[in-house]
C-alpha cells in the first residue's frame, strides 16, 4: 500500500508534538522531512514547553530557534507556528547570526501597529490585547498578561521581510485572527464581495468588493455601495453582538464594511490621506485614501540621507526629467528581492561574481567554411540584467542594468516618478554599488522624493551581489540560487 511521505515538515512537528505530551516525556528529538531537525523538552508536568528547531546547511544541522511556549498555546497553533520558523527560516541558516533593522522591520509589517516607547529598546507592535516584542534576535509575544504567548530566539541571518512576515504570523496564530472572518462568511450568501482578516486588531474582519478594479459604467461605486449596505443589514439582522462599521471613501461611497465584536473594544476606523512613493510636493495625483485605528501611534521614520563622506566616486547619471515608459507599471516596494535573469554567466574570481568565458574563432573541422568559438580558459567581468522576483519579464521598467568597473558596480535603474495621462513616468538613475564597504552611494543631484525608492532597490542590489559571493565561495561554478524562481531548473549555460 501507497504510504503518504510528506516533503514539508508541517505534519512530523504536528505528531512529534503531540506524542510528547501524550507519552508525558521530558525530551523528544525527532528528524523531520527536508533534514530538519526538532528538540522538545517540559521540565515540569503541564509546564512549558521548550523547543530547538534546527534546519540543514551545508555544514550540518543549524539552529534557527530556541522557542518557549506556554502550556496554555492549544497544540495545533504550536505546530502551526514552529512550521512558519521553518519556511521564512534563512537561506544559509549556518552563516553569522544578524539582526534586521528595526525600521524595515516596521515598514514590512502587515499585522498591527508598531511603536517605540521611550526609554524601552526594541520595537513593539500592538494587536488587539496581544503585543509582539522584537528586539535583537528575540521575538516575543504576550496575550494580555504575563506568562502567555511565546518567546523565540532566532538563529541565523533573519532579514527584514522575513522577520516582519514571522512576527505577523505568530500574531496571527496566538490570537486565531482568522476565527470571526470565517464566521462572517459563513453567514453571507454568494455574491460580488471577500471576506478578510482585519489588519489591526484580531476581533475585527473586513468585507471587500471581490473586483480590485473599480467599474467602468459605475466609475463613483455606487451600486458596490448599495450591496455593502445590504450587507451591512444582513448581519446585523443576523448578530445583534456585532458591530458594523461602513468605511466611507471621499466620493461618498462605501468602499468596506467593518465587522468587530461589540463587548471588545475595538478602536473605530477614521479616513486617512497618505502620500504614495514617488511624491512630488504640490502635484496632485500622487495621494491616495486609505482607513486606520483611530488610536494608531505613528513610528517614527528616519528618512535614509547620504552621509557627507559618502561622495561617488563613479561619474553617476540623473536624467534632468522625467520619461514616459508607454508599458511601464508601479511596483510596490514590498518584501521582493532581485533576481538574476536567464544569462550565460558563470561565476569568476574578483569583488564582481558575474564573469563569461573569453572565447577564440577558430576553422570548424567538421565545417571547414564556417568558424566557431572555443573557450580560452579565461574568463572576464560581464554585465548583467537582473529584475524582481515577483513575475517574469513584466516589470520592463524596473529592470536594472549592473556594469562592472572594479571593486565598484553601476547600477542603472529606472525608477517610478508618478503618471501622467495614463503612462508611467520614469527617471533613470544610476547608483554606485561599493562591495568592498558593502554600501550603497546616490548621486548627489538624486531628487529627494525618489531618494527612499534608491535606497531601498540599491540595498536589494547590494544583496543580491552578496549573495551571489556566499554561493561562489560554497564552490558552485555558475548562479542557482540567485535565479528567478521561473530560471532554477536548470543553469543558465545549459542553453548556450
Amino acid at each position: 500500500m501507497y504510504a503518504f511521505e510528506p516533503a514539508s515538515p508541517t505534519y512530523a512537528i504536528s505528531d512529534t508534538i503531540v506524542e510528547h505530551q501524550l507519552r508525558g516525556r521530558d525530551r523528544t528529538r525527532a528528524d523531520l522531512p527536508g533534514g530538519y531537525r526538532l528538540t522538545l523538552r517540559t521540565r515540569e508536568l503541564h509546564g512549558q514547553l521548550e523547543a530547538a528547531l534546527f534546519a540543514p546547511s551545508p555544514t550540518g544541522p543549524a539552529r534557527i530557534c530556541t522557542a518557549r511556549i506556554s502550556a496554555h498555546t492549544p497544540t495545533p497553533v504550536t505546530s502551526r507556528i514552529l512550521d512558519t520558523v521553518t519556511r521564512y527560516a534563512p537561506a544559509l541558516p549556518d552563516a553569522r547570526d544578524a539582526a534586521p533593522p528595526l525600521q524595515a522591520v516596521a515598514r514590512l509589517l502587515t499585522t498591527g501597529a508598531p511603536l517605540q516607547r521611550p526609554g524601552e529598546p526594541g520595537l513593539f507592535v500592538r494587536f488587539g490585547h496581544a503585543e509582539a516584542w522584537l528586539e535583537g534576535r528575540r521575538l516575543s509575544v504576550t496575550l494580555g498578561s504575563p506568562g502567555s504567548g511565546l518567546s523565540l530566539v532566532l538563529g541565523g541571518p533573519w532579514d527584514a521581510p522575513s522577520a516582519a512576515r514571522l512576527t505577523a504570523a505568530v500574531l496571527r496564530e496566538l490570537t486565531e485572527a482568522e476565527q470571526l472572518a470565517r464566521e462572517v462568511a459563513s453567514l453571507l450568501e454568494p455574491g460580488p464581495w471577500q471576506v478578510l482578516s482585519d489588519q489591526w486588531h484580531p476581533d475585527a474582519a473586513l468585507v471587500l468588493p471581490a473586483a480590485r478594479r473599480p467599474d467602468p459604467e459605475d466609475p463613483l461605486g455606487r451600486r458596490i455601495s448599495r450591496a455593502l449596505r445590504e450587507v451591512q443589514h444582513h448581519l446585523r439582522a443576523a448578530r445583534p453582538d456585532w458591530d458594523c462599521q461602513e468605511l466611507i471613501a471621499v466620493e461618498g461611497s462605501a468602499v468596506a464594511v467593518r465587522v468587530t465584536v461589540r463587548n471588545r473594544a475595538v478602536p473605530r476606523m477614521v479616513r486617512k490621506v497618505v502620500m504614495l512613493d514617488g511624491f512630488v510636493p504640490h502635484e496632485l495625483g500622487n495621494t491616495r485614501t486609505t482607513f486606520a485605528p483611530a488610536d494608531l501611534a505613528t513610528l517614527p521614520h528616519r528618512d535614509p540621507a547620504l552621509p557627507s563622506q559618502e561622495i561617488p566616486s563613479l561619474d553617476l547619471h540623473v536624467a534632468p526629467k522625467n520619461e514616459r515608459y508607454s508599458y511601464g507599471v508601479k511596483l510596490e516596494l514590498g518584501d521582493w528581492a532581485y533576481v538574476l535573469g536567464a544569462q550565460a554567466v558563470i561565476y569568476g574570481p574578483g569583488w564582481y561574481p558575474f564573469h563569461e568565458h573569453v572565447t577564440r574563432r577558430e576553422k570548424d573541422p567538421t565545417a571547414p567554411l564556417n568558424d566557431r568559438e572555443v573557450p580560452t580558459g579565461r574568463t572576464v567581468p560581464t554585465r548583467v540584467r537582473i529584475s524582481p522576483d515577483v513575475e517574469d519579464r513584466s516589470w520592463g521598467n524596473e529592470y536594472v542594468q549592473l556594469t562592472p568597473v572594479d571593486h565598484r558596480v553601476e547600477a542603472r535603474l529606472h525608477l517610478h516618478a508618478g503618471r501622467e495621462h495614463a503612462c508611467t513616468l520614469v527617471r533613470t538613475v544610476t547608483l554606485e554599488i561599493d562591495l568592498r564597504a558593502e554600501r550603497v552611494i546616490l548621486p548627489a543631484q538624486m531628487p529627494a522624493a525618489l531618494r527612499h525608492q534608491a535606497e531601498v532597490k540599491g540595498r536589494r542590489i547590494l544583496d543580491l551581489l552578496l549573495a551571489a559571493r556566499r554561493e561562489r565561495r560554497r564552490g558552485v561554478s555558475e548562479p542557482r540560487a540567485v535565479l528567478g524562481p521561473w530560471s532554477r531548473g536548470a543553469p543558465p549555460s545549459a542553453d548556450t
